[in-house]
């Protein structure tokens, strides 16, 4: 595995990806950690999981696993799992660590926290000075011990010259944990504490091992090893005048013809009612796909070999449009449609290309494309317990179609955890870790209502938590047939709030509350239940059990622990999932939601 062109898996059939001098590492079918136990990875037989299982107190690198294949500039996304307690990393070229780490419930993180950037380190500086130059993360979005989560790291290796001098150092363009952005651009002067060896050109991937025990799946890896394209032989023919943009160019004699080195709308004359023809080759060094990015003011489109790759279509000035086309190695010809006759909106012309083993590439002169048209953002806080109502977006997985919850209520605290409850419903629809929400939809301009997560979101489900479930029918996913009547809510001293509803007969109470900066507990009260009245507490792919009175929902995704160990939830399958349902009869239902 030597040269990687595009994203491809590490296959997790066997170890022979990588070298190891320790028995610590192995390929297993499933991993489980129980939240509660230092330490304490479960393993079953199969393949497609990498687990590590180690003692804590034996430290040294032959418990570490190298790969075979080396990098330079990488993109590495992977899931993984840590035991309580636990603490690894992933060194890019075996020099620069980006720390995993047991930060659950962490107010704050620190370098060494998860998804922190480590420090180096000088052992000829004073006491208390030998390390230096770490990075926290933006926010602590880590997650329970047990639960599988994702991490998304974009690397720049060092640049060397001719003689092999270090002319630029390594960059983290990005790193992304559990779909919070916790790093961008970070640069680093040199190999992190514990690397291999000096800077190098291309080294392998490492992961520490040896102070605990973690499981890995999913590893996707993007080796930028080749040439990016490259778009030569520019010509460009401009034409003037209220055309439109289906007109007949080839019967037209353009108002001017010309050679460029780079693309830009900057060769016209004047500013709108224009039309220009960008023709040229590109060459495409390795076969495979090729992603195009348009950004043009007015009607444009983009032809590769003459085949449309972004057909023709009006846009703003801020709008980029993508296109992918399956290119061979050697020569393509390019052509680019541009008509604007609008005055309002100034000119624009910007292309870039990503392909196999490169990353993205500019053709267009700086001066030529603008960015996005991003709106600066109206952002709300919560340093103190908050509560807004907006419409809130929603779509449970990929393969759902997106709802719009129309009497959304978000609670945010200045303990980082926050929630988003339906009154309509009922119940929880999301929760998550980060900052509060993003206002901007709702408030700028005119706007549309609705505000966003500003954190690492996890979705729950948009159906009753009360219902009936009779037999294999369907849990109900309205208040039809519930009789169900929101009652709003209450404030405690705290600004915490108690919904208010009634259904099925009875006056229900729904009280939410942070515990420990770790998760939430929730205790639902229901007046004179009616008979057969359950709870679902959970619905997902799968439903495991950790061990007494705690769930793992939706593949390790969340965790639901009941308050009493003594009840005995019934796991049942529905439509291909399945779902955590518990008896009302107590009139009470109180559970903990931990992620």
């Amino acid at each position: 595995m030597q040269s990687v062109y595009a994203q491809q898996p590490i296959p997790l059939n066997d170890l022979s990806a990588f070298t190891t001098k320790s028995d610590n590492w192995k390929i297993v079918g499933n991993a489980t950690a129980d939240i509660s136990k230092e330490n304490a990875l479960i393993t079953t037989p199969g393949k497609g999981v990498l687990a590590c299982i180690h003692e804590k107190g034996k430290y040294g690198n032959d418990y570490e696993l190298i790969s075979k294949f080396k990098h330079g500039d990488l993109d590495i996304e992977l899931d993984f799992m840590l035991t309580k307690g636990s603490n690894s990393g992933i060194y890019l070229q075996g020099n620069y660590e980006v720390q995993l780490f047991d930060s659950w419930g962490k107010k704050t993180a620190k370098y060494n926290d998860n998804g922190g950037i480590y420090e180096r380190w000088n052992d000829a500086k004073p006491e208390g000075e030998k390390g230096y130059e770490g990075y926290a993360p933006r926010y602590n979005v880590a997650k329970a011990p047990g639960l599988w989560q994702n991490i998304k790291i974009s690397y720049q290796a060092p640049r060397f010259d001719a003689n092999g001098k270090k002319i630029s150092n390594a960059v983290f363009l990005s790193i992304v944990l559990n779909g919070v952005t916790i790093h961008e651009n970070v640069e680093v002067s040199g190999p992190t504490r514990g690397a291999l060896s000096e800077d190098v050109a291309m080294g392998p991937i490492r992961i520490q091992g040896d102070h605990g025990s973690l499981a890995i799946k999913n590893i996707m890896i993007n080796n930028f090893d080749q040439k990016p394209g490259t778009l030569s032989e520019l010509n460009y023919k401009t034409y003037y005048g209220g055309l439109s943009e289906t007109e007949d160019l080839s019967k037209l004699t353009p108002a001017e013809t010309g050679k460029a080195e780079s693309l830009s709308w900057e060769v016209l004359k004047e500013n709108n009612n224009y039309s220009y023809v960008y023709t040229g080759r590109y060459n495409a060094p390795t076969a495979g796909d090729y992603n195009f990015k348009l950004q043009a003011s007015g009607n444009s489109y983009l032809k590769v070999d003459g085949k449309f790759v972004i057909d023709a279509q009006w846009k703003s000035n801020t709008d980029i449009r993508e296109g992918k086309v399956n290119l061979k190695a050697g020569d393509h010809t390019v052509e680019i449609f541009n008509n604007k006759r609008d005055g309002w909106m100034r000119p624009v012309l910007g292309l870039w290309v990503s392909g196999p083993g490169f990353r993205e590439v500019a053709y267009h002169s700086k001066s030529s494309a603008m960015a996005s048209g991003n709106t600066d953002p109206i952002l709300i806080n919560a340093g103190t317990n908050t509560i807004i109502r907006s419409f809130m977006d929603f779509k449970k997985d990929e393969k759902a179609k997106r709802t719009r919850v129309v009497h959304a209520v978000s609670v945010g605290s200045p303990t980082n955890l926050h929630y988003t409850y339906d009154l309509d419903k009922g119940n929880i629809l999301q929760v998550w870790r980060g900052e509060f929400l993003d206002a901007t939809p709702m408030w700028h301009d005119r706007g549309d209502g609705s505000s966003r997560p500003r954190g690492s979101v996890t979705l729950l489900g948009d159906d009753m938590l009360l219902g009936k479930a009779e037999g294999k029918s369907k849990w109900a996913t309205d208040t039809t047939g519930s009789s169900y009547r929101p009652k709003g809510y209450v404030l405690d001293d705290t600004d915490v709030p108690t919904f208010q509803y009634q259904a099925f007969g009875s006056t229900v109470t729904d009280y939410i509350s942070v515990v420990n900066n770790q998760y939430f507990e929730r205790i639902v009260k229901v007046d004179k239940p009616a008979k057969g009245l359950m709870a679902r507490l959970a619905d997902g792919a799968t439903i495991e059990k950790i061990s007494d009175g705690l769930y793992a929902v939706n593949n390790k995704s969340y965790y639901i622990q009941l308050a009493d160990k003594s009840i005995k939830p019934e796991i049942r399958n529905a439509d291909g999932a399945q779902e955590l349902l518990v008896p009302v009869g107590s009139g009470e239902v109180k559970y903990s939601i931990l992620f």
